[in-house]
């Protein structure tokens, strides 16, 4: 399968304290990618690199063949990167399809580089509106449309900030840790809404979470990391077969 991240031998470094260490691993086009390990192992500043939050200290990262390791964080999301966060967003001031069209700010806002190369899929607010409710519908959100975000369920909440996502039509969604704080319910609930998304609307997905049971559930490839250091990269099965997998992470988190 085709490469559609490439992440090669990047390093990062906090005031002399290494984050990350050479870590190397490719996600294919259309797969779920699983990201583990305990507090601290650097998964979140992987993301942040990734998304360009933080500046690699060597390396490259490579997104659908085009190298990203020095672009802007500002020039990702029209590439076609999306994330979501750990902690949800979202304003609560706001009605929930406003904070959806969030995510579309980027291509509601026609440029020259926009009207000269075609790049954007410039759209106009009603279009993006009817979008939006469309998305909504997808993710079972449709009798929350209106309602301002504000005091709706948690569980909920992590929907919409997915929905949020979705709407910038990303080709890689990034999901940091998106059921931390649901219920068993909840969880098994969300790893279906992944499932389903993915397929519906033709994504890669790269996933953090420290719900092991749903990651293996879900995931197609499995990246661990440990004190910065990639310890394993392969199937669930095969990193469950992994002694020093099973005895850091698998063991202690069943």
């Amino acid at each position: 399968m085709t490469a559609l991240l490439q992440v090669r031998d990047v390093g990062i470094e906090f005031g002399g304290v290494h984050a990350l260490q050479d870590v190397s691993f490719d996600v294919a086009d259309g797969i779920i990618c699983g990201l583990i390990g305990p507090n601290g192992a650097g998964k979140t500043t992987l993301f942040n690199a990734i998304s360009r939050v933080y500046q690699v200290s060597r390396g490259t990262i490579h997104f659908a063949g085009e190298d990203i390791t020095a672009l802007p964080a500002n020039r990702i999301i029209g590439l076609g990167i999306a994330r979501t966060l750990q902690n949800v967003g979202l304003l609560g001031a706001m009605s929930v399809t406003e904070n959806v069209l969030f995510g579309a700010h980027h291509r509601l806002r026609p440029g020259f580089i926009n009207a000269v190369f075609g790049r954007g899929a410039v759209i106009d607010p009603v279009a993006a509106e009817e979008e939006a409710r469309v998305i909504l519908h997808d993710l079972d959100l449709s009798g929350v449309a209106d309602h301002l975000a504000g005091g709706l369920p948690f569980g909920t909440l992590k929907r919409i900030e997915l929905a949020r996502a979705l709407i910038s039509h990303p080709r890689l969604l990034m999901l940091d840790e998106p059921a931390n704080g649901l219920s068993h319910g909840e969880v098994d609930e969300l790893s279906d809404v992944i499932l389903r998304v993915r397929q519906r609307y033709g994504l890669t997905v790269l996933l953090v979470e420290h719900h092991m049971r749903m990651l293996m559930r879900i995931s197609d490839r499995v990246v661990v990391l440990e004190n910065g250091v990639k310890i394993a990269d392969g199937t669930p099965v095969e990193v469950k077969a992994d002694p020093n997998v099973a005895a850091a992470y698998l063991g202690a988190a069943a």
